[in-house]
């Protein structure tokens, strides 16, 4: 069955912001006493949305903050964010060949854990607004991933969008990390798994697993 839509996720596989998003909340955290290091943060925090990374940080070293506080937080760490990609937008290899060929074929979609805001930031700089639409970013959800909320919302958008009737089967999620997957596959999704944050053992719950998007040709999806 032809693709008609494909639902990318966005840090590690449209852009490599993990280590930008680590940076900044090093940043925000160490002056409430809070630390971690690369090591932790790839074993422990990576995939996470804004709102889970905190919790678990918190949960981790026993500290507890309001909402009021967790707000300002992210907030935080949104500004520091956008000010580390203002010098550097860190785009993936091949990612802006296949979306360049991608979008003449299909409806694209972004559903992510990161900050609506910093994607935006982010597609503006790219010039690439308007090529993804719905874009499912972490504050119009309720559960990150491995939830399926993201990837359902993303669904009803995209189905919204479509002239005719889009069916799961025509919809692929494009995905890096486990938690990613799983949430795709819980919302009835195939996945395409890129290896650009985890090993083929990892993403082994993918339908497709890729060394980069550059391996892809959208005639055998």
């Amino acid at each position: 069955m032809q693709v008609a839509a494909l639902i990318f996720d966005f840090d590690g596989i449209i852009t490599d912001t993990e280590p930008v998003h680590m940076e900044a909340w090093q940043g925000v955290l160490e002056p409430e006493g809070l630390f971690f290091d690369e090591e932790e943060y790839n074993h422990n925090y990576l995939g996470l949305n804004d709102r889970d990374f905190l919790d678990a940080v918190c949960r981790k070293q026993g500290r507890h903050f309001s909402e009021g506080e967790k707000f300002d937080l992210i907030e935080r760490k949104m500004t520091a964010s956008v000010a580390l990609l203002e010098k550097e937008i860190p785009l993936i290899p091949g990612v802006a060949e296949f979306i360049e060929e991608a979008r003449n074929r299909a409806l694209l979609a972004i559903c992510s854990g990161a900050n609506r805001g910093e994607i935006d930031f982010i597609l503006r700089h790219l010039k690439w607004t308007g090529i993804f639409d719905p874009i499912v970013a972490s504050d119009v959800v309720t559960k990150g991933k491995p939830d399926p909320e993201g990837y359902i919302r993303a669904i009803e958008g995209l189905q919204e969008r479509s002239k005719g009737v889009l069916l799961l089967e025509q919809a692929i999620a494009i995905e890096d990390s486990p938690r990613g997957i799983a949430a795709a596959k819980a919302a009835g999704l195939r996945c395409l798994a890129v290896k650009n944050s985890f090993s083929s053992e990892e993403l082994s719950g993918a339908d497709w697993i890729v060394g980069s998007l550059d391996e892809v040709d959208l005639n055998s999806l």
